[in-house]
C-alpha cells in the first residue's frame, strides 16, 4: 500500500511540474513576441492634439524597403472634432496613432523601415525636427504561433499526466488487491 501511495504522489508531482514548465514556456514565448513587436513603438504612442478641427495636413514619410530601395509615401493627418490627430493612408484607412498605423496598415511590411519626425503625428510645426526610423509594420502574421505551441504543450502535458496518473492508480489498486489473502471457504 505504501508503494502505491508513493507512485501516485510522484505522478502528481510530475504532472504539476509538467504544467509549470508548460506555463513558463507559454509566458516566455508570448511575452517575448509581445515585447519584440512593441519595443520600437514605446516612444511613438503620444496622442497629438490640434487646434483646427477638420483641417487636413500631409506628411511625407521615407520608406526604405528590404532591397534598400527608397520610396516616399504620403500620410494625411486629420484634425478630428475632439482635437486629436488621426492618420489616414493613401488608401483611405484611418489610424488612431503611429502604433495603430504600424500594427494595422496594409501598405508596408515588417521588412520596410520608415523615417519620420519623432513627434509624429504632431501637426505643430514649431520646434527642432528630430527624425526616427522604425519598422513599417509590427503586426506579425505568425504572432499566434507561440500561443499555439504553448497551448499544445500545456494540453499534452495535462492529458499525458492524467493518463499516466490513471494508469499508476490502476496498477496500485491491482497491486493492493493481489496482496490481500483470499479467505478459504470453510468446509
Amino acid at each position: 500500500m505504501f508503494g502505491a501511495e508513493t507512485t501516485t504522489r510522484v505522478n502528481g508531482r510530475a504532472l504539476g511540474a509538467a504544467i509549470v514548465v508548460a506555463l513558463i514556456f507559454l509566458t516566455v514565448a508570448c511575452g517575448s513576441a509581445a515585447a519584440s513587436s512593441g519595443a520600437q513603438a514605446s516612444f511613438a504612442t503620444r496622442q497629438s492634439h490640434c487646434a483646427s478641427p477638420g483641417k487636413v495636413y500631409s506628411q511625407k514619410v521615407l520608406v526604405t524597403h528590404k532591397d534598400k530601395r527608397l520610396d516616399w509615401i504620403t500620410l494625411f493627418l486629420v484634425c478630428t472634432q475632439k482635437r486629436s490627430v488621426e492618420i489616414v493612408d493613401y488608401k483611405g484607412r484611418d489610424y488612431q496613432d503611429l502604433d495603430d498605423f504600424r500594427a494595422n496598415n496594409e501598405i508596408l511590411s515588417e521588412d520596410d523601415k520608415i523615417t519620420l519626425p519623432r513627434d509624429f503625428p504632431s501637426v505643430d510645426g514649431s520646434g527642432k525636427l528630430e527624425l526616427m526610423t522604425v519598422s513599417g509594420h509590427t503586426g506579425t502574421s505568425n504572432s499566434w504561433l507561440p500561443w499555439l505551441v504553448g497551448g499544445a504543450v500545456f494540453v499534452l502535458s495535462v492529458v499525458g499526466g492524467g493518463i499516466h496518473w490513471a494508469l499508476a492508480r490502476r496498477r496500485s489498486v491491482r497491486a493492493s488487491a493481489s496482496d490481500v489473502d483470499p479467505q478459504e471457504p470453510s468446509a
